[in-house]
């Protein structure tokens, strides 16, 4: 037999062994702490700072920005639902059409859902606000115990065009602008050529029209939702481009309008990537997002394709660069990354072969978006069967303390084609297991996670490539630590001070080597299997543990989606 094999086995058989002996000990330290405990009070590592702001909002807190969600640090742990079903003409027959993903997201261990809102459905008519579906979603979540971020949808540039895809499903800006190319003139390409489906931001009417519009729907979202805080974060539009999903085509890359010209020869520019970020940032998205802000200071954000475009511009489309964004819209806190993974891409852009990317790899898009102010975040990755959206969350949720990870999407999956979490009935299929083993799992601790993330206090373990057995032995705060899993296993081991551990995963093992793992020290270790609630630890069964004596190494087994406290 296999000796790793063999030491799996023997480790299992001593946790087995031990595990009654281990817990008796632990209950006599319970109770002779409880005769000893002097007057003075020790801090309690694991109680994180919290906000007297109930709103969602960002803190500076341990040396960098965290998102506060009812008072707590918290992460976004959401999946996106559709919006083609939702048709123009009949929004509020159709307004129903994804009822069914709220509980289905509930049950996957999703604490959010990000819902898709077009600029359409907000304003049937010039001048004419309709708030139903938004209401609608905020009712639905609230029933789910679902927090919810909408996506502004005025503009969506992962096709062909930016404000409409066909005239049912997928028309984002109001009909009554569509065929009114005089007023709102069309963005025109190197060639000269308008392009209908793309709306040029260098006109004022387009401008006055989707800001009013933002303005109030971020009103009605104040006077909805001031006290109850379902909606956590806006995203501001989807993928901004010039003209849409073309991206490498240069005669595209910016508008060439009469208006656009004038602005791109005034302000001195010779580069068109360069120009369309700042032009749509500076002229555009600064106004809308302002206004809003000015309404109701809810976080908001963007979404850019992954890739390159250009080697200088943070952004994998014509408008978009992470720096100049950040420059020049203070009100947006931060931009997240669209980014798929895909070992062998098909002319259509779907998925031939599956990724196996290795953890430098996985980092690698956050660590590009690490960008001045910017706070790196995954607002779209692989859904389906792929095991790389259940490693990617642990690294971006943990290493770079993302405020929000979200797959596309709970009824489509992308790249990889046909592989959905949810299935036309309802039913859970494909990747789904394993997004609510990473989900569940975070969820026991994410105020601790969340606050602690990114510093050097938390450590991610996991294989370096999909579906590796490991073993990783590594020094934490002064302790030696061994981490070892399998089939995908992962686990997060927070350290805040002391003899204080929190070890959070699945599939994975954690062992410390101590001179306090033997008797008669070992009466003072105690190892609870914890969830956090609101303020403190509850108890959530018992955990699977034992202590070598010989060898002075406690170890835990994270067989299943859980949080273990240790101490001693």
């Amino acid at each position: 037999m296999d000796k790793t094999l063999c030491n799996a086995h023997r480790h299992r058989r001593s946790v087995a062994i031990i595990l009654m002996i281990s817990c008796v000990l632990s209950v006599g330290n319970v109770l002779g702490q409880a005769q000893t405990r002097t007057s003075t009070p020790t801090p309690d590592p694991w109680q994180v700072p919290t906000s007297q702001n109930p709103m969602p909002h960002f803190e500076e807190a341990n040396g960098r920005k965290v998102l506060y969600v009812d008072g707590l640090p918290f992460t976004v742990l959401a999946v996106e639902i559709p919006w083609w079903d939702l048709i123009y003409g009949r929004y509020k027959q159709t307004e129903g059409a994804y009822d069914n993903l709220y509980p289905a997201a509930a049950k996957l261990g999703l604490n959010a859902l990000k819902v898709p809102i077009k600029w359409s459905m907000v304003e049937p008519e010039k001048g004419v606000y309709d708030f139903s579906y938004v209401d609608h979603a905020k009712s639905m979540a609230e029933k789910n115990h679902l927090k919810i971020i909408l996506n502004w949808f005025g503009h969506y540039a992962s096709g062909d065009g930016t404000i409409y895809g066909n005239l049912t499903g997928y028309l984002y800006a109001p009909m009554y602008i569509v065929p009114d190319e005089k007023t709102y003139p069309r963005a025109v390409d190197a060639d000269g050529i308008p392009h209908h489906n793309a709306i040029s931001y260098d006109y004022e009417p387009v401008l006055e029209r989707e800001t009013a519009v933002f303005r109030a729907f971020m009103r009605h979202l104040k006077e909805v939702d001031a006290q109850t805080h379902t909606i956590l974060m806006i995203q501001v539009e989807n993928e901004i481009a010039v003209f849409g999903s073309d991206r490498h085509n240069q005669k595209l890359w910016r508008d060439h309008s009469p208006a656009s010209n004038e602005r791109f020869s005034k302000y001195g520019f010779t580069d068109d990537l360069k120009y369309s970020a700042w032009d749509l940032s500076k002229n555009w998205i600064r106004h809308v997002s302002d206004a809003g802000a000015a309404e109701y200071p809810l976080p908001f954000f963007h979404n850019y394709v992954g890739g390159r475009v250009a080697d200088w511009m943070v952004g994998g489309a014509p408008g978009e660069d992470v720096q100049t964004y950040l420059n020049n819209c203070p009100n947006i806190s931060f931009i997240g990354v669209n980014s798929y993974f895909c070992a062998e891409w098909r002319p259509d852009n779907s998925c031939a072969r599956e990724s196996q990317a290795t953890v430098q790899e996985l980092r690698e898009p956050l660590k590009r978006y690490n960008v001045g102010r910017n706070l790196p975040a995954i607002t779209e990755i692989n859904s389906g069967k792929t095991s790389i959206t259940s490693r990617l969350a642990y690294i971006a949720v943990g290493e770079f303390g993302a405020p929000i990870y979200a797959p596309w999407a709970l009824t489509v999956s992308y790249p990889e084609p046909y592989e959905p979490y949810i299935l036309p009935d309802g039913g859970e299929a494909n990747g789904a297991p394993a997004l609510r083993d990473t989900y569940t799992s975070l969820a026991k601790a994410l105020p601790q996670i969340s606050y602690y993330a990114a510093t050097d206090k938390l450590k991610v373990f996991m294989s370096n490539s999909p579906g590796e057995r490991f073993t990783d032995t590594d020094d934490v705060g002064g302790f030696k630590v061994t981490v070892s899993g399998e089939n995908n296993g992962q686990a997060i081991l927070l350290h805040p001070s002391g003899h204080e551990f929190l070890a959070v995963g699945y599939r994975s093992q954690i062992s410390w080597k101590d001179p306090a793992f033997s008797w008669p020290e070992i009466k003072k270790v105690l190892v609870e299997k914890v969830v956090w609630n609101r303020d403190r630890w509850e108890r959530e069964g018992e955990p699977a543990y034992g202590v070598d004596q010989s060898n002075k190494v406690l170890s835990i087994d994270l067989d299943s989606p859980q949080a273990v406290r240790v101490t001693w």
